[in-house]
């Protein structure tokens, strides 16, 4: 094995197994297996990882009753990478564990961060000035859309040029379109802020124009409903009856499956998504994709989707439209399919991150 020169640090609690993936560690292990570099990058995380085909380390026995869990997390990802010579150093998502590294490590590495949510959200990075302080400690900021490069760079002066774009990708040569059935679906969880409820509401209004039609809700957490906007949003899909089918998690190989196969995926979100990468799955197996564009999503869909607000009349507008239009369904298909190809395939932005490394490694 080549000396590993690069050190991705995960979030302390994000899981990379067979049953559960976290959304940043499936976004960096997509990265790491197309990088030049993925012979020399070692990935640390501190849940157990089923990463056969990767270098990592699940680091264990590192929290102390004394220090808070971010500090004690740097203080032994530190010690390790000093004892492993990493020399650039990516924080995944984690502003305050940014801060320690990029302080304990000032004399071994240069340390990164990756932006896979709003930062104004975020502890450590919600002030102009602690991002201020954030972007001049850092060798590089990386960011998953447009959206949230614009959401880090508010009100900051100097250091711009340090803040890079890096679209998240899937290996579209993997997820391969099918024969596309009468399907209309929905993966994502039953939340407010994901606008289940709302289009939960459109399928009941439009199920009995479209009989021929089924509806498939993936909802990702559970099957059964704990809150009320579940309960709500569940007693609209009952009343459609066996024309819908409700999952609960699926993993996200199931998950492609259904995608290749659905005619029509709709992501409706309410909340200003950081990038969207519902939508670009769905895009990825050629379906046809009605979304909000909310956030970084409208970077994802471009043109090459219906864009309506994330209300009930609405959703059903778009659905019917489709339904009942077999020709531009299928257009939408194939631009969708196209886009995902020529913008996100995740050799191209592997590459994209490479060359920011490349600068920063030498």
């Amino acid at each position: 094995m080549t000396r590993p020169a690069i050190a991705i640090i995960l979030p302390p609690k994000e899981l990379y197994t067979r049953q559960y993936r976290g959304a940043v560690a499936l976004c960096m292990t997509d990265f790491t297996r197309h990088s030049r570099y993925r012979e020399q990058t070692v990935i640390y995380g501190s849940q157990a990882m089923d990463l056969p085909d990767l270098h990592h380390e699940t680091v264990s026995g590192w929290q102390r009753w004394y220090w808070r869990d971010s500090y004690a997390w740097s203080v032994e990802l530190a010690k390790r990478i000093r004892q492993n010579g990493q020399t650039l150093v990516e924080v995944q998502n984690r502003p305050l564990i940014f801060g320690y590294l990029a302080r304990m490590l000032k004399n071994n590495a240069r340390v990164s961060l990756h932006l896979h949510n709003d930062p104004q959200g975020m502890k450590g990075c919600q002030s102009v000035r602690q991002r201020q302080l954030l972007l001049d400690q850092a060798a590089a900021v990386y960011c998953v859309s447009a959206y949230i490069r614009q959401r880090f760079i508010d009100g900051l002066r100097h250091g711009l040029d340090k803040v890079h774009v890096v679209h998240n990708g899937l290996d579209t040569q993997l997820f391969q379109p099918q024969t596309k059935q009468n399907l209309v679906m929905y993966a994502g969880r039953i939340i407010r802020e994901k606008g289940a409820l709302p289009l939960a509401e459109a399928f009941a209004s439009i199920a009995g124009q479209a009989t021929d039609w089924n509806f498939l809700v993936c909802g990702v957490d559970r099957l059964e409903a704990t809150s009320e906007y579940e309960r709500l949003t569940h007693g609209f899909l009952d009343k459609i009856g066996k024309q819908c089918q409700y999952t609960g998690y699926l993993d996200h190989a199931e998950v492609m499956q259904w995608f290749a196969g659905a005619a029509i995926a709709v992501v409706p979100s309410v909340w200003q998504e950081p990038f969207g990468r519902t939508a670009l799955e769905a895009m990825t197996a050629g379906t046809a994709l009605i979304t909000s564009g909310s956030g970084g999503i409208a970077e994802v869909a471009g043109d090459a989707a219906l864009i309506v607000p994330p209300q009930a009349d609405a959703l059903a507008d778009a659905l019917l439209k489709l339904i009942r239009n077999s020709e531009l369904r299928q257009q939408l298909q194939l631009a969708a399919r196209a886009r995902a190809e020529s913008l996100f395939d995740i050799r191209l932005l592997a590459s994209q991150l490479d060359t920011l490394r490349d600068r920063l490694l030498a």
